[in-house]
């Protein structure tokens, strides 16, 4: 017989007998979940949302790690994600949603460096210079006006070397 040590949650180790161990995935919580996994995802894609009126506090945990083992485990459909929402008040909705999580890694910008800050507020971009020209805007002292014009007039200046609209909206 061999033995193995473990963690107990006091903190300590404790020798646990055992023949062989066997892997997290062949164990019965992971097959329990990689079936329940199995079936949202399909009841999601058939479906298109999945909803469960007054689930107990239980049921929701369990939902969740249900979620995080398909998410982990890569059984969610090909571009596209499982997202939760809550459903009339007490219960919970899942829905397939498009493309990555907008937290994701693949959509974090690329690191390009700070941000020109220009010194002097010359050439400004059009919504920078209405909202320099409005007085009910940015009411603040004149020093952290100025500056605070200044830094948009850089963001402006960036987001549209970066491709993006900069615009002025109500």
């Amino acid at each position: 017989m061999t033995v193995y040590l473990r963690r107990s949650r006091k903190g300590g180790d404790a020798a646990v007998p055992s023949d062989s161990p066997s892997p997290y995935s062949e164990r019965p919580v992971a097959q329990a979940r990689r079936a329940k996994a199995r079936e949202l995802v399909e009841r999601l894609v058939a479906e298109g949302r999945v909803r469960f009126t007054h689930p107990s506090d239980d049921e929701v945990a369990e939902w969740r790690r249900v979620v995080n083992y398909a998410k982990r485990h890569g059984m969610e459909p090909e571009g596209r994600r499982i997202e939760k929402v809550p459903y009339g008040g007490l219960g919970l909705e899942f829905f397939l949603a498009e493309g990555p999580h907008p937290n994701a890694r693949s959509q974090r910008p690329t690191a390009s460096g700070p941000v020109p800050v220009p010194a002097r507020l010359v050439r400004l971009h059009p919504a920078v210079a209405a909202l320099r020209d409005d007085d009910q805007h940015l009411v603040m002292p004149s020093a952290l006006r100025r500056r605070s014009l200044l830094l948009l007039q850089g963001l402006a200046a960036e987001a549209k070397r970066r491709g993006y609209e900069v615009r002025k909206v109500r």
